[in-house]
């Protein structure tokens, strides 16, 4: 019996398929790349050597796909089997085929598969809507597959989306697509790359504040006129005047150096007002959640709200209104069973952002005094 082995190389949620260019009978069709197993050789050295050979690059076995195919191939008794694999070094290339394809859940049928690789599609895919779990979020469960990103839905995803494709059409930049619904029921949307900065241990740089304050105002101009009834996941404000995304923060936002790439995370928008978004996003990017210098806090102040347009003191009186609502949201929310901020609370939040509110409402008072000897300009004033 002639043993095959066959790679099924994932990378962020999606398969590698390649495609047969000989034999003529399987020219044009596409397969697992891999090849047969030498005497004296286990399923998994074969497969790693075969790959090297086949597609110039490096990989690691992390499991085999159940079962195997048995068959006849000329006249000989053929099994194979696949395994589920990851690149450890070295890109794809087609070497021995005339194409490559990065295929996501979705598209596994889109190309016209050997015989003997198709049973395993059935299990495979289901293990790519597992995607690959994206860093941070406490709310939880996006993961990324190929060029999309899942994430969980609820009663909110439809306003949200309308709002989504209403930014569509203004050409705000960085604002994720709607591309539907998956199979598991999540909302499939653009993955924005870029960097995410950690502002735990680093802060925005000048150049990254201003672009995200006037980031900002373009949003907030983008959204003038939208309106939805709901319902929102946000917890509202008093006499909302615009819907807005609602937390605009570093951990939102991927920067392409120092320009705004991505702004994600868009479950929390809803009703609210521009000097609500001002005081959260000063909150979590100048950052007043921790303690820095007083002095830089002013400048960098300073730098964000000069670039949306608005005057320092306003955007710093807005911290503590916009902080407590959101320490108020996070309880009425856990108290309603909303599993994604029950998620949140059980990192520690509100207690953890009421003790660092109680530190910034400690140094406010010099703070605000700072500005004021050093003046702060007043231009088109959020409402």
């Amino acid at each position: 019996m002639i043993r095959v082995v066959g790679a099924a190389i994932v990378r962020h949620g999606c398969v590698l398929a390649a495609r047969r260019s000989y034999p003529a009978a399987e020219a044009g069709r596409w397969e697992f790349p891999g090849g047969k197993v030498d005497d004296g050789e286990t399923p998994a050295d074969a497969l790693v050597r075969e790959i090297g050979e086949e597609l110039g690059c490096a990989i690691r076995v992390d499991r085999w796909l159940p079962d195997a195919v048995r068959g006849i191939d000329r006249g000989r008794e053929l099994e194979l089997r696949v395994a589920v694999c990851s690149l450890t070094d070295g890109e794809p290339s087609g070497i021995e085929h005339d194409a490559l394809r990065w295929l996501a859940p979705e598209e596994l049928d889109d190309v016209d598969w050997l015989e003997p690789d198709r049973p395993f599609l059935p299990g495979l895919r289901e293990m790519l809507l597992d995607g690959e779990p994206l860093p941070g979020g406490n709310v939880g469960g996006a993961v990324r597959i190929g060029a999309t990103v899942r994430r969980p839905t609820g009663p909110w995803t439809p306003a949200v989306h309308a709002l989504l494709s209403h930014l569509a059409k203004t050409n705000l930049s960085a604002v994720p697509r709607v591309h539907g619904i998956d199979a598991r029921g999540r909302e499939i949307l653009d993955y924005l790359p870029g960097q995410v900065i950690d502002v735990d241990a680093d802060v925005l740089t000048d150049a990254q504040l201003a672009a995200l304050g006037r980031w900002l105002r373009a949003l907030h101009e983008a959204s003038a006129g939208f309106d939805h009834p709901g319902p929102w996941r946000f917890f509202g404000v008093d006499a909302p005047s615009l819907i807005t995304h609602n937390d605009v923060a570093p951990y939102n936002v991927a920067f392409a150096g120092d320009e705004v790439a991505g702004v994600f995370d868009w479950d929390l928008a809803g009703p609210s007002t521009p000097v609500h978004d001002l005081g959260h996003t000063a909150w979590t990017a100048i950052p007043f959640f921790r303690p820095i210098p007083e002095a830089e806090a002013a400048r960098r102040l300073g730098t964000f709200a000069d670039a949306y347009g608005t005057d320092p003191l306003t955007v710093l009186d807005a911290v503590r209104p916009r902080v407590q609502l959101a320490i108020d949201g996070i309880r009425e929310a856990v108290r309603r069973g909303d599993e994604g901020m029950a998620n949140l609370a059980a990192t520690g939040e509100p207690e953890r952002t009421e003790r660092a509110l109680a530190g910034f409402l400690a140094r406010q008072p010099s703070l605000r005094a700072r500005l004021i000897v050093g003046g702060s300009s007043s231009s088109a004033t959020p409402q």
